[in-house]
């Protein structure tokens, strides 16, 4: 089965927007006797009427109506400890929704300090050394060379004190992120609602800054989202004209504002958030309903039309035939205004109501029975084939090391608690990382050994040489004494400062140095024994290690679960007793159903998980931070996945129930009309260039009425957006 993805961007068609009004005729006519005509000449007449209108162009997008999202994230790298919600869970504002390790946190915080301190120390010896440098310069005769070497030495001053600043802004800025996890580690909820998603932290506990952890929907609140139209492919914004139609009625709507920031941002980032329309009137939209949204863009209102295959050319001069009294043709001078893809505006030589005549190669039916267009529901069924009760906040502990189980300290269905002790591993690697470790700290210590040397006989060899030149010149005094001992103890400071510099790196990489091998050291024996314990409460669900076997990093050794939901996870993928859409999940609040022994079970689409599209939106998010832009992480999954509650709780056997169905397609009152009814037409000059029209009947003519579809069928009836309405006749052939 070739997947459609039903959200994807479709640009379905230009068409002219042409409604009839009742108005009176304008413009002056004139009339000739019929002439020979040279144009194609058509199978069979076909006229049309001349109708009021609007002359211009219509993109139709595919809106859903989704809740509001509020996301929850830490603003700094972080490692989550435990998240206390699950999807289908209520909050209110202020709730507790995760909490990240605070003992990292601090450790982060002790590193920005130190950096900072570094960097402030080294960026002032440096400012010493430059002013020291360029003290030596200037004392040394003047030259070309001389005031190169200064010049350039003073802007590099100037460049190094902006990014110094700009280092101490970013480290404040992040030692104040790092000072508010520590002060408090909490994620709370900043809005009231449903818990729709939460990061899975089956793959691993770190989460980046404005990484989603929690994702928590006003149900109550609805919006339109153009799904997989995001704002930086958006292309409509100056369309004149924009609406929707809901439940058969039209209301105008407008865009949601980003700033550029947000655009920026959502660049930088490669996360675009989804454009999003709103009405100011109340629209009652039903979550994971579809409505199409229409953009006008209007070239002239309330004007005189006739369509573009009824006007002849001659020149500078437009003509049509119109359909006489007598059944005739007669040619009719004109003159035109605007025109779109389908109609010209008549400005001059004719009224409305009159029939012209215009060129049809189609075929006009003769023979057919009358179709009246009416409003219905119209709605395509997509299943999730793959379902299970979902348990609370799965962890799956992975060894971050290569080696070799010595025990396992649980069994399954054990009960753990934070902080016991779950498996040691024996790596090869271990003793040699501890090793490695004191070798970097043992390098470092002789690697500033020999500068401290070096300088040390650089100053030496400078002293001794000031001492012997200042013997030699108490016998002869020379007009050069002063100069030479300036210009000695300016290098001797020189010196100075460069060992003082070499002093402050040497003592920050050695505390670096040794934060590292007192982490590696953690909970390793020294003979390669790394003890692993819980950070999490819960029940272990699974062990997939005993003693003796060998692991790589990242291996999995065991799970640890919470407990058992009311909440069926729902994986979408391929069928061969379905016909499934990989890439479509329920919407939140979107009604859902089981088949059972015969009887339907209902519930509501209550969460997602972070697949495929969902891992790659992009949120916008402001706080008092200012403005972010958010993401989600991939579930791991592999298949789009989403979470349902049923109505009256999970069945004890499952395994006589059929696939969960729930909506792929779904509009209300909207204009459906047999497949049939529906005609292509290609350009001749442009194979791609593909449209679709019906025969509609107006009054005693049969006229071709250009139309816009839908992407889809639904078995022998098409959607369609544009072009003819309720009460509409259509020639349907006999």
């Amino acid at each position: 089965m070739k997947n459609i993805n039903l959200l994807s961007i479709k640009k379905l068609a230009v068409l002219g927007i042409c409604v009839s009004f009742v108005a009176g005729g304008c413009g002056k006519m004139t009339e000739s006797s019929i002439p020979k005509l040279e144009e194609p000449v058509a199978l069979n007449e076909a006229y049309r009427p001349v109708e009021y209108g609007t002359i211009g162009s219509m993109q139709v997008l595919m809106a859903t109506a989704v809740s509001r999202d509020y996301c929850n994230y830490y603003s700094a790298n972080v490692n989550i400890s435990q998240i206390y919600v699950e999807p289908g869970d209520t909050v209110n504002a202020g709730d507790v929704l995760a909490v990240c390790d605070v003992d990292e946190a601090k450790k982060q915080l002790q590193e920005c300090k130190d950096a900072l301190a570094h960097e402030n120390e080294t960026y002032e010896i440096s400012a010493q050394i430059s002013d020291t440098q360029i003290k030596l310069w200037e004392s040394q005769a003047a030259g070309q060379e001389n005031n190169t070497l200064i010049a350039t030495e003073q802007e590099n001053e100037r460049y190094d004190k902006q990014l110094h600043e700009y280092r101490v802004q970013k480290i404040n800025e992040q030692m104040a992120l790092y000072q508010q996890i520590v002060d408090d580690g909490t994620l709370k909820a900043a809005h009231s609602g449903l818990v729709t998603y939460t990061k899975k932290l089956t793959g691993g506990r770190s989460a980046a800054a404005y990484e989603n952890i929690v994702i928590v929907s006003d149900t109550d609140d609805l919006v339109l989202d153009i799904k997989d139209t995001a704002i930086n492919e958006y292309k409509y914004s100056d369309y004149d004209k924009k609406y929707v139609i809901v439940d058969g009625e039209k209301y105008d709507v407008t865009e949601s504002q980003y700033t550029s920031e947000v655009l920026v941002l959502s660049k930088i980032n490669n996360r675009y958030p989804d454009v999003c329309v709103e009405s100011r009137e109340k629209l009652f939209l039903t979550a994971g309903q579809m409505y199409p949204v229409y953009f006008e863009k209007t070239k002239a209102n309330q004007a005189l039309v006739v369509g573009k295959d009824s006007v002849y050319k001659d020149g500078d001069t437009r003509y049509v035939y119109v359909k006489n009294d007598e059944g005739g043709r007669e040619k009719r001078i004109i003159t035109t205004g605007e025109s779109d893809e389908n109609y010209t505006q008549v400005t001059e030589g004719l009224k409305e109501g009159e029939l012209v005549y215009y060129n049809s190669t189609d075929q006009v039916p003769t023979k057919y029975s009358k179709y009246t267009v009416t409003r219905s529901d119209f709605d395509i069924a997509n299943y999730g084939v793959s379902y299970s009760r979902s348990d609370a906040g799965t962890i799956t502990e992975t060894c971050d090391y290569e080696g070799q189980i010595v025990s396992v300290n649980v069994k399954q269905d054990d009960t753990v608690e934070n902080g016991m002790l779950l498996y040691v591993v024996d790596t090869g690697e271990g003793k040699a990382a501890i090793t490695e470790a004191k070798n970097e700290i043992d390098a470092e210590n002789e690697s500033y050994a020999h500068k401290i040397a070096d300088y040390d006989k650089q100053v030496k060899d400078l002293s001794e040489g000031g001492s012997s030149a200042e013997e030699n010149n108490q016998e002869d005094e020379k007009p050069d004494t002063a100069y030479e001992e300036q210009q000695l103890k300016l290098n001797l400071q020189l010196l100075d400062l460069q060992k003082k510099l070499a002093g402050a790196d040497h003592t920050y990489q050695l505390s670096r140095l040794q934060s590292a091998y007192d982490s590696i050291s953690a909970g390793n024996d020294g003979k390669g024994n790394i003890s692993v314990y819980a950070k999490n409460d819960g029940k272990v669900s699974k062990v997939s290690v005993k003693a003796g076997d060998n692991v790589e990093e990242g291996s999995d050794i065991l799970q640890i679960t919470g407990n058992s939901t009311d909440v069926l996870l729902v994986l979408v993928k391929d069928s061969n007793n379905y016909n499934v859409y990989t890439d479509n999940i329920a919407d939140v609040g979107e009604r859902v159903s089981l088949e059972l022994d015969g009887t339907t079970i209902y519930g509501n689409c209550i969460g997602f998980a972070g697949y495929g599209r969902e891992a790659q939106k992009g949120y916008i998010n402001q706080d008092d931070k200012g403005v972010h832009i958010t993401g989600n992480t991939d579930s791991g999954y592999g298949n789009a996945a989403f979470y349902i509650k049923l109505d009256n709780g999970i069945p004890d056997d499952l395994t006589r129930a059929s696939a969960v169905k729930f909506s792929y397609v779904s509009f209300k009152k909207v204009v459906v009309v047999p497949t049939s009814i529906i005609h292509k037409q290609v350009n001749p000059m442009d194979k791609d260039d593909i449209s679709y029209y019906v025969w509609k009947i107006d009054g005693d003519s049969v006229v071709k009425q250009p139309v816009i579809l839908g992407d889809y069928t639904s078995g022998s009836d098409t959607l369609v957006l544009y072009g003819i309405d309720e009460g509409d006749e259509i020639c349907l052939a006999s």
